[in-house]
């Protein structure tokens, strides 16, 4: 339950779209597709397909903050396009010729379409570790609730609560971070105090929502269900 004063400490759109049963998703500005499916390997992975057309794509602004994984490597496999990445501090063009790409745990990274690309960037993406083998991990669930309330507060005209946002992240085993080392503890403690006393303890935010994800133990593949 949400108390008045809750939603006059941090406004949150009226209601939240369901999106739980859906294939793929778009983003906040209709940037970016996001398809869950399942590969020829058997992993679950995240296909992104950021639109060349759209302007937050061509201002290299479709893709995610500076942020961290402390327990997760992540991979790329470009399929269309050149995907531009910052990986502690150095700038890389990658395209489908450089076959996977890994980040490895800990670092630095942020990604986006590259402004060289002239047709839209289609990558896949996977973690290692899966989140089966870790209590706090990005997964299905993480992209899901973080795509579907970010394009809710974009419907209702309001700005995202840093604190909603950093309650899911914290969540899903990923750290904000500033363009500049600070240690990883520090960033570690200042997320939790963010997401988890003041996001969920102050403001009654939650980390996943029914209407945007299904709930843990159910299945997750969506063969036969609406797409986009």
């Amino acid at each position: 339950m949400v108390y008045a004063w809750q939603l006059w400490l941090s406004p949150r759109p009226p209601q939240r779209t369901d999106t739980s049963q859906d294939a793929a998703v778009l983003g906040m500005h209709d940037d970016v597709l996001y398809n869950f499916r399942t590969d020829a390997d058997g992993r679950r992975v995240v296909q992104e397909t950021h639109f060349i057309k759209n302007k937050s794509v061509r201002e290299g602004l479709s893709g995610p903050p500076l942020h961290i994984h402390p327990a997760q490597d992540e991979t790329f496999l470009i399929k269309q396009g050149v995907f531009g990445v910052i990986k502690n501090g150095e700038r890389l063009r990658i395209t489908k010729e450089s076959g996977p790409v890994t980040i490895p745990a800990g670092a630095r990274h942020r990604f986006w379409a590259h402004e060289d690309g002239t047709e839209d960037l289609i990558f896949e993406f996977w973690m290692d570790p899966g989140p089966q083998d870790l209590d706090r991990s990005i997964d299905e669930r993480f992209m899901r609730n973080f795509a579907g309330y970010l394009r809710d507060c974009a419907k209702a005209g309001l700005e995202p609560s840093v604190f909603q946002l950093t309650l899911m992240l914290h969540h899903s085993g990923i750290i904000l971070s500033p363009p500049f080392w600070v240690p990883l503890w520090i960033l570690t403690v200042l997320s939790y105090i963010a997401g988890n006393w003041i996001g969920a303890g102050l403001l009654g935010y939650k980390a996943s929502y029914p209407e945007y994800a299904v709930e843990p133990g159910k299945d997750l593949r969506r063969e036969g269900k609406k797409e986009l």
